[in-house]
């Protein structure tokens, strides 16, 4: 598994964007959508499982790891971008 912030927080989305047992479409899409931002801004997603089986919980931890990023980095358009789709994606997911 990657060490690198980018690369987990958009293996985590795009974990969770996978996940069609417990994840909506309209879900899964934000997640799959700021996955590719992170991608677009450096970071490389991975295959990895869910945390625990649970897609709120990843979503989390996703956004866990970019509020631990520098100020510079977290201040990227595209990382910014999928910070707050991510926040919409768990706010929607409940």
């Amino acid at each position: 598994m990657t060490t690198d912030p980018l690369s987990y927080a958009a293996s985590l989305l795009d974990a969770v964007g996978a996940d069609r047992e417990q994840v909506p479409a309209e879900i899964a899409l934000r997640c799959l959508y700021g996955a590719e931002l992170l991608e677009l801004a450096g970071g490389r997603a991975e295959i990895i499982p869910l945390i625990d089986g649970d897609p709120r919980i990843s979503i989390r931890a996703a956004m866990s790891t970019l509020a631990g990023l520098d100020e510079d980095t977290f201040t990227r358009p595209h990382v910014l971008d999928a910070a707050r789709a991510a926040r919409r994606a768990l706010r929607e997911l409940g």
